[in-house]
């Protein structure tokens, strides 16, 4: 195992073992209150600062500028257009239906401009929960664990770490108040999974940490104020049609990221033929080298 392996392992042991440790003192001590349980969306951070600062590179790969408005647009328009398909047909299979489900959320939802404040509330200060995430999850683990394991295999990995990093505090605060077990267990690490590819294609297209970071607050509060206005009589129903629409629009990003990685693959081949290198020295790039002669054979 070499040491980027070995540091992914102590960094994901570190991560969980944390965490599963709060979750149970929050346990133990009868604690309910959200708060506690968004406190712990730091640790991945945490974690990563401690690492990234013990690396050779440092922060500096993590990307701290804040891209293209053009990004920031899209982060905003996609995950509005992901929810407005999949509620709509929840709305039509009856799975869902507009109820405020208390006297304050209905108030605000006859007035667009008092729930938009709201919503930009809630969002400025879920920014830094978010980032405490993002940090880890995009910030050091993603970079590494495509380096090690390739894109597809990366990615999923990735998005199966960060369900089950989730599962105890869901399950320990009783997200899913009506599948204790499914929710925490097998909902939650589906949803992560699905979500980790548009998460990674744009901070990827970004090279940023910011956009993840606004993008992971601003699905958050959308999704949170779409249940508070239209709450699901069925919940796993609805849910699917959501993990399924997420589904579909991961597929199309990942088939850009790996038509963006082979791109890159034959620069980089370019650009060591130019100077007089026959063989990629980077196991990655022999792996690409391959590919693209095989294409060009074709």
């Amino acid at each position: 195992m070499n040491t980027e392996r070995k540091a992914l392992l102590l960094y994901s042991a570190a991560v969980l073992v944390t965490t599963i440790a709060a979750v149970t003192c929050l346990r133990l001590l009868r604690v309910t209150d959200n708060w506690a349980a968004n406190a712990l969306m730091f640790v991945p951070g945490i974690f990563a600062a401690i690492f990234l600062a013990r690396s050779a590179e440092g922060f500096r790969p993590v990307g701290w500028n804040f891209g293209k408005l053009s990004d920031w647009g899209l982060a905003m328009l996609l995950p509005s257009l992901v929810l407005a398909t999949s509620l709509s047909i929840s709305i039509w299979l009856g799975y869902a239906a507009f109820a405020p489900t208390s006297p304050t959320v209905k108030s605000l939802a006859v007035h667009p401009i008092k729930l938009a404040l709201k919503m930009a509330i809630y969002l400025a200060i879920s920014i830094p929960f978010a980032f405490g995430e993002e940090l880890g999850w995009r910030g050091y683990a993603q970079p590494r664990l495509i380096r090690q394991f390739g894109l597809v295999k990366g990615l999923f990995l990735l998005g199966l770490l960060w369900g089950v990093w989730h599962t105890p505090i869901y399950y320990v605060m009783g997200v899913y108040p009506n599948h204790p077990i499914a929710g925490p267990f097998v909902m939650t690490p589906i949803d992560n999974i699905l979500a980790v590819v548009p998460m990674a294609w744009f901070y990827i297209r970004s090279r940023n940490i910011w956009l993840p970071t606004f993008l992971h607050a601003f699905a958050d509060i959308l999704w949170g104020f779409s249940d508070l206005l239209w709450p699901k009589s069925h919940e796993v129903q609805a849910w699917a049609l959501l993990q399924a629409a997420q589904l579909v629009l991961s597929i199309v990003m990942l088939m850009d990221l790996r038509r963006r990685e082979v791109q890159e693959a034959k620069l980089g081949l370019q650009a060591l033929s130019v100077h007089g290198l026959n063989t990629a020295p980077d196991p990655r790039l022999r792996g690409a080298q391959c590919c693209y002669e095989a294409e060009k054979f074709c």
